[in-house]
């Protein structure tokens, strides 16, 4: 969840539809889209706004959901257009469904977006855009600040991963070897050491989890410090309860 303060302003393609209490859900490249997983997300967003300390302490014209995905769900978008909900899109990659909830419901297809403040985004994703990747570098490499240096390992770690192809070509070029060996001099050693092949295969391994195991430990956090159960919160969102009681106790056992 990213809660936005009411005097900033997110002039981007997907900024600017942040309401004050932004649920967002990210779907690896293998994970479906259906009309029943759509519902379980809504309802992480349902439990959300159920979760405030008083009666009605989080409204509900104050909360938006974004899902991001790296394709349009086709599949999805006919079935929902068929129930009679309307899907508009004014901004390439960014899909808001109309009619099935009172909160908002914006789906991302990563590969259409092309805002450039959303590079980071972009790129990881299947069959990126090598120009994408490209002003990407470009603006990573101009970084000093090692928090967003380390933003930026983090998302070519996924994105070298799934777009090996685009990064070996790279790789070849002075200013983008340059700037790939300053950013990530430790997966190109690994990509050289072991074979394309296998690299390809940790590398799409390694995003999948880092992504997946971040998006449920900021699930349960965000849960658990709105007060409610490790018990309940395992029940209901289906995560096992090892994995909540480890979270809870990174969360709480220097407070005790």
């Amino acid at each position: 969840m990213v809660k936005k303060n009411d005097d900033i302003v997110i002039d981007n393609a997907i900024g600017r539809f942040f309401l004050r209490h932004n649920i967002i859900e990210y779907k690896n490249p293998n994970d479906e889209l259906n009309i029943d997983v759509l519902w379980k997300i809504i309802g992480y967003a349902c439990l959300y706004k159920s979760f405030g300390t008083t009666v009605d302490a989080v409204k509900s014209d104050e909360i938006s959901l974004f899902i991001f995905r790296a394709r349009k769900p086709v599949k999805l978008f006919h079935q929902l257009k068929n129930s009679g909900m309307v899907i508009e899109s004014n901004l390439p990659g960014v899909y808001n469904i109309k009619g099935i909830i009172n909160i908002p419901v914006n789906i991302i297809a990563t590969n259409e977006l092309e805002d450039s403040e959303l590079n980071a985004i972009s790129i990881m994703t299947y069959n990126a855009r090598e120009e994408i990747v490209r002003q990407f570098l470009k603006e990573a490499n101009s970084f000093t600040e090692s928090g967003d240096k380390r933003s930026a390992d983090a998302v070519l770690q996924i994105s070298v991963g799934i777009n090996r192809e685009i990064f070996e070509r790279l790789k070849g070029e002075s200013k983008m070897c340059e700037a790939l060996r300053e950013l990530m001099a430790d997966e190109l050693q690994e990509a050289e050491t072991t074979g394309i092949q296998k690299g390809e295969k940790i590398g799409i391994q390694k995003g999948e989890r880092i992504g997946i195991e971040k998006r449920d430990r900021d699930k349960i956090s965000e849960m658990l410090a709105l007060g409610r159960k490790p018990e309940d919160i395992s029940a209901f969102c289906n995560y096992p309860l090892d994995q909540v009681m480890k979270i809870y106790n990174d969360m709480f056992s220097n407070k005790k």
